[in-house]
Formats: C-alpha cells, structure tokens, sequence
C-alpha cells in the first residue's frame, strides 16, 4: 500500500510539473514487457515531449521505491527507444550507475561506470563511427578499471584486469591484458562450478581466434558469437509474415492497427518457442502475432564461443487495417 501511495504521489508530481507537456507513460517489467498496472510493474517509463527549442524527447524512469532508474533523452521511442546525448542511469539506492553518451543509439565518448556505493569503478571511451554491430571489444577504449576494494587492475589503458560475473555459485572468472585500452594477448576464462572454460587470443582487441571447453567436448570458434537468423535474412522473415498473416476480420472491421511486438526464443536447434506478446495492439490482432510467428520455418540458430545458444528475440509486426 505504501509503494502504491508513493507511487501514486511520483506521478502526480511528474503531471503536475510538465502540466503543460505531452506525455505517455509505460508500466514495464525488467524484460521489457509492458502491463496494464503500476502495481504490477518493475519501474515506470515516462516519455515526455521536448523542451522549447529542443528536437529529443525526455526519458525518465522510476523504480517502485520512487527513486530514478534512469533519466536522458532519446529520438525516439516506438517500436525501441533510440538514446540521445548523456543518459544517467542509477541503482535502487539512488545511486548513480552509470553516465553514457549516445549518437542514434550508439555509446560515443567518455563513459563511466559506477559501483553502488558510489565509487568510480570503470572510465570507458567509446570512438565514434563504429558500426553498432562491430564486435564487442572493439567498441571502447578501456581506461581505467579497479575492483570493490580499490585495487587498480589497468590505468591509462594497460595492466592486468581479473573480472567476476554472476552469482556467487557459479561465477565467470575472466583475466588478460590490456594494452592501450585493449584486450591484447591470451585471455582466459572458466566457470567456478567447472561447466567450461575458454581461452582467446587478441591483437589489440581484434578477436583471432579461441577454444572453448564444455564437459569433454572442444569447440575452435574464430567469431566470438553470431546472433541468430531467418534463413535468406529479417527482409525474407518480413516477406514470409507479410504471406502468412490474415488480418483478423473483427479488427479489421473496426480500422485498428498498430505495431504488436513479438518476443520469442529461438532455440538451439533454430525452431521458434517462448512467442510472447510484449507490446499489445488489440486481442486478435495479438493471437494473430503469435500464430504466425510460431509457424515460422527453422532459424540459423545463434552461436555463442562456437557453441549454439537460445538467443531472445524482440520483432515489431505492423497491421495497418487502411
């Protein structure tokens, strides 16, 4: 009751101050899913029209608590949010997280990234002009990095860097070095449970080449992962949606359309599962979504250190009933 109040409260203020702005506003769930109730939602998204004299939207997002999770502009936000410019985001206990720089999407400049308490842990560049799809280690610079207790693992782009990821039961133990800002040399990796473990090697970020170990079998991989795809490409994915989707008649009828927009899975042997309805449009033209995604041909599954892996996918499908 105290959440609902609070939040209650944030929304009345957030109308009350931009009275006279336009705005929507989004009850979401951590996976993107929009729903119908605040009380039912991980944080809310507010989209507000641009300030005078100005081309970009305000983003602002809130956690139950009522604290900020994230404040920034974007160019766009239907069907996906387009950043733009410095975008903040923060942890639960108002905290900053990090402070990223945007051009259309594409981190550009200095970035940093914070540890909850507020201290610095990582001072990222990110170059312009590199293509949104280049490979990971080649979109930043890495500046500077310590770990929780202070220690300095690279400084002006060299040293040795240890990271961890996950929980603590199975953690990802990640160590190489950094030569002027780049992974460079022999990197290693394993799993603390024993599941796998990797080894690569880099020239100055450039991925050459790595093995992965899983149980007893070894995979050689020379790309660090391949997302999955429609055979023949998305363009031939929207061909096969635009032959197979009947129009429900009812919304048809009424002249509604929109953009329903899909998730699913495509699993490891590249057959559709999981189809959920992330953005709703009207209910049949939702059940339509739905039935023919999930009788789409097999996909080229995703490839992840030469293994294949069960890769989510988000895909807007437009109904126009003109």
């Amino acid at each position: 009751m105290r959440k609902a109040i609070l939040l209650s409260l944030i929304l009345f203020s957030l109308l009350n101050a931009s009275a006279q702005k336009k705005q929507n506003i989004y009850f979401l769930k951590n996976s993107g899913k929009e729903v119908s109730l605040k009380d039912s939602a991980d944080y809310i998204r507010v989209i507000e029209e641009p300030d005078s004299g100005e081309i970009f939207f305000n983003i602002k997002e809130f956690y139950p608590n009522g604290k900020p999770k994230l404040l920034g502009k974007v160019s766009s936000f239907e069907p996906t949010i387009v950043y733009e410019g410095v975008v903040a985001s923060y942890y639960k206990n108002g905290a900053k997280k990090n402070l990223i720089t945007y051009k259309k999407d594409i981190p550009v400049g200095m970035a940093y990234y914070f540890f909850e308490d507020g201290k610095l842990k990582k001072h990222v560049e990110y170059p312009e002009n590199v293509a949104k799809e280049a490979e990971l280690d080649r979109r930043f610079k890495l500046i500077y990095q310590v770990d929780s207790l202070g220690k300095v693992y690279v400084k002006d782009g060299n040293g040795h860097l240890i990271e961890r990821d996950g929980e603590e039961k199975d953690t990802l133990i990640v160590e190489g070095d950094y030569k002027d800002g780049f992974k460079d040399g022999v990197w290693k990796g394993r799993y603390t449970s024993g599941k796998s473990s990797y080894t690569e090697e880099y020239t100055l970020s450039k991925f050459v080449s790595g093995t992965q170990t899983v149980g007893e079998k070894v995979y050689e991989y020379t790309v660090l992962e391949k997302a999955p795809q429609f055979k023949g490409g998305v363009n031939e994915f929207y061909k096969f949606l635009g032959r197979s989707v009947k129009y429900p008649r009812d919304a048809f009828s009424n002249n509604i359309s929109g953009n329903v927009v899909v998730s699913f899975v495509v699993e490891k042997d590249g057959k559709i599962t999981d189809a959920k309805i992330v953005r709703s449009v009207y209910p049949s033209i939702d059940t339509e979504a739905l039935r023919v995604v999930l009788a789409s041909p097999n996909w080229i599954p995703g490839f992840q250190r030469g293994v294949p892996v069960r890769v989510k996918y988000n895909i807007p499908i437009k109904f126009d009933a003109r």
